[in-house]
């Protein structure tokens, strides 16, 4: 999931915003998870670097959720190559939830091994920069998305190369 740096900014100083009205009091205790990721498959932690690796990504390139910041309902680790960035999004969410999402288009189901994925993209998305598989898992569904960066020629479509790391990682996600 690729967002313009401009959303990235907006969305951290809002949170900076709404941290600094609470600075005047201490908080003990341990961090918890943001509400929602409670036995969550977790593509940052229970994918090996070795897998990542095998894939031909460099594990040391791996982002944590977005910027480091927790998603209510959702677990997300990122990777970079040289022209795209590798996202795999662990959620709730049914693939029937993305079926019915207004804001996703160009459904179509694809085989992931012995399962099926439903490809779509974001309804935003115009100049076809991203594309998405969606897995059906036990806790809901895990999301593989490729989006190109900005400025670089795409090599190969990104919709080919989010059903090739879906078959090549299938034996990874959970069932």
């Amino acid at each position: 999931m690729r967002a313009s740096t401009g959303v990235v900014r907006l969305l951290v100083a809002g949170i900076l915003v709404w941290t600094a009205a609470g600075c005047g009091s201490a908080v003990e205790g341990a961090a918890e998870p943001a509400s929602g990721q409670e036995g969550l498959f977790n593509p940052c932690t229970d994918i090996p670097d070795s897998v990542i690796a095998g894939v031909g990504l460099d594990p040391a390139t791996k982002k944590v959720d977005i910027e480091g910041i927790e998603q209510p309902g959702w677990k997300i680790c990122r990777w970079t190559s040289s022209w795209y960035f590798l996202s795999i999004l662990s959620t709730e969410y049914l693939l029937d939830d993305v079926r019915d999402n207004q804001g996703y288009t160009k459904l179509g189901e694809t085989p992931v091994g012995d399962r099926v994925g439903l490809q779509f993209r974001r309804e935003s998305d115009e100049s076809f920069e991203g594309c998405y598989l969606a897995i059906e898992a036990k806790q809901g569904s895990v999301w593989i998305n490729i989006e190109a960066k900005a400025g670089q020629s795409h090599e190969v479509s990104t919709c080919g190369l989010v059903e090739d790391f879906a078959t090549r990682l299938d034996s990874s996600l959970p069932r």
